[in-house]
């Protein structure tokens, strides 16, 4: 009889023991449903096109420092800013690094996979640049890697590409801003750098060589992209594309264009490019 009650007490502080793990089980479930998720908790650093300095800065720059607020803000996810740094370190903090975040950046195959991407939010054509009377107008690009002293910016996709193009004379600097001054003290032969920075840099430049500076050749289009760490979630890649996407829809993203003084022609090719969905995954193409 004794061993009979024993067995029904244990039975009855056994049933008891699972419904409170039941309880505590829904109660931690219940907890974690209604928690934030991480990618709402933790912010994204978002490593600004704008220089602290700036006067070294161009429209283009606070656009997209403008629009990657605003993309972030619509997709409901927190940031923090970075101030400007040499390219080649925020490109490895944005590597190496938790949930970083670049712009504009090159969409190239070597990178494909060790970042992702949410885009297009620009077009450029990579160009070669030379003074006029330098004997390399007219030559193509292929005879120009061959034998040119190159200037590029360290650590940049054109840095990179050259190296792949097999070019062996390459002269890399911190910043795009120190390359036409190198070339104007005759240190490079040609630059590879984009036709924005060169256009603000020769506008502000006070040395009257520089209106001799002109496009040698084109070799390359690119699509640039918002660039975010690997292990950023891919639902946050989603919200940030959608966002994106909605700003192109809406005509927010040509608007703000407009606030910059910047092309907004939905007419042009440039802006018809970006906005195609068709090119949403789009890296480079060489044009030579």
């Amino acid at each position: 009889m004794m061993g009979q009650k024993k067995g029904q007490l244990f039975c009855l502080a056994g049933r008891a023991g699972f419904i409170v793990v039941l309880m505590l089980c829904g109660f931690i479930g219940t907890a974690l449903a209604e928690a934030p998720s991480v990618s709402n908790t933790i912010p994204y650093v978002l490593h600004q096109s704008y220089p602290n300095n700036a006067d070294e800065g161009r429209p283009e720059q606070l656009f997209f420092d403008e629009l990657a607020r605003s993309v972030f803000k619509n997709a409901g996810l927190p940031f923090i800013e970075q101030v400007q740094q040499p390219w080649k370190r925020a490109y490895q903090e944005t590597i190496y690094g938790p949930r970083h975040v670049i712009y504009p950046t090159t969409r190239t195959t070597d990178r494909e996979d060790d970042l992702k991407w949410v885009g297009p939010v620009s077009r450029t054509v990579w160009n070669l640049y030379g003074l006029k009377n330098a004997g390399w107008a007219h030559r193509q690009p292929g005879d120009i890697f061959k034998s040119a002293r190159i200037g590029v910016a360290m650590g940049s996709a054109r840095e990179n590409y050259l190296k792949l193009r097999g070019v062996k004379d390459i002269v890399a600097v911190q910043r795009d801003d120190q390359l036409l001054a190198m070339l104007l003290a005759d240190r490079v032969d040609v630059l590879a750098m984009g036709a924005s920075p060169l256009g603000f840099l020769k506008s502000d430049a006070e040395n009257a060589a520089v209106q001799n500076v002109g496009r040698l050749a084109s070799y390359r289009v690119c699509y640039l992209y918002f660039a975010l760490s690997k292990d950023s979630p891919q639902t946050d890649v989603d919200k940030l594309q959608n966002s994106l996407d909605e700003f192109y829809r809406s005509g927010r993203f040509l608007r703000m264009r407009m606030g910059f003084d910047l092309n907004a022609n939905p007419e042009s090719d440039f802006i018809q490019a970006i906005q195609d969905p068709a090119n949403r995954n789009v890296g480079c193409i060489d044009v030579e």
